[in-house]
């Protein structure tokens, strides 16, 4: 299992070779912004990362506009807003910024690399926290979002996935495709997303599930299932869960409610 840690100053780099990417197509480029691309690791509407590799022996994440795409005025907007908040985020919270910008015809954003595991990755293997682990995750996930607020930075996309393990299990978020400076709606978004991926390592599980209709309801209704946490945290927690709710917790009152309580039923 994981030793979660809180987010300090990152004091050593994860450069670590990742472990498959899919082989380049023969539209993919070879080389952007300074970096050799060995593979592919993620595709999307939007764009398609790459596993790079510059000179330095420094691997990246470069991710690449789509060719359909660069002169779309979103996708483009979208991109500034990411390079923005990773230029904004301190390295010991997010991927460290390499290099962005245009090159030749590419749009392009090169980061570190990390390979983590997830949060998703280690659910699968090991299963749902418990006791000490859960709430030294949960502190953990709660300072980094903290941290980010701080600085008006608001991620929109915080999902197991998007979290991710790093030198001697420090906290990463990753993937600031949506994130922006200061936008209040997502600032919302980020509090119910912090919620749910406790939540989520708690029990493996999300606050709404069940068919469509149902999840429909249930968010429509703000009836979120907590019942897998511990009960000091659910009050709190169910707050950020409830999509009506005018008011709820900032990540700072979930830091302080999973600081000041232990892990117990």
């Amino acid at each position: 299992m994981v030793n979660f840690q809180g987010s300090q100053e990152q004091t050593e780099q994860q450069n670590t070779p990742p472990v498959g990417p899919v082989p380049l197509e023969t539209t993919d480029p070879t080389s952007v912004g300074g970096f050799e691309l060995l593979g592919r690791i993620g595709t999307g509407r939007q764009a398609v990362v790459y596993l790079g590799r510059n000179n330095r022996g420094e691997s990246a994440a470069v991710k690449v506009l789509r060719a359909e795409r660069r002169d779309d005025r979103r996708s483009l907007e979208a991109f500034e807003r990411e390079v923005e908040a990773l230029g904004l985020a301190p390295d010991s919270l997010s991927p460290r910024l390499y290099s962005a910008g245009w090159d030749g015809e590419h749009r392009y954003t090169a980061a570190e690399y990390l390979t983590g595991p997830s949060l998703e990755e280690l659910m699968q293997a090991d299963g749902p926290l418990g006791g000490a682990e859960l709430r030294q995750f949960a502190v953990s996930i709660s300072q980094l979002v903290v941290r980010l607020h701080r600085l008006r930075i608001h991620h929109g996309d915080i999902k197991p996935r998007h979290v991710i393990t790093g030198p001697g299990g420090r906290l990463f978020l990753i993937d600031f495709g949506v994130a922006a400076i200061g936008d209040s709606a997502l600032r919302r978004r980020d509090l119910f997303s912090l919620a749910s991926v406790i939540l989520y390592a708690a029990g493996g599980r999300f606050p709404y599930e069940g068919t469509p209709l149902e999840i429909s309801t249930r968010t429509m209704g703000g009836r979120p299932d907590v019942g897998v946490l511990p009960k000091p945290w659910r009050d709190t927690l169910r707050k950020c869960l409830e999509p009506n709710r005018r008011f709820c917790p900032s990540a700072a009152g979930v830091l302080r409610t999973v600081g000041r309580y232990g892990s117990w039923a």
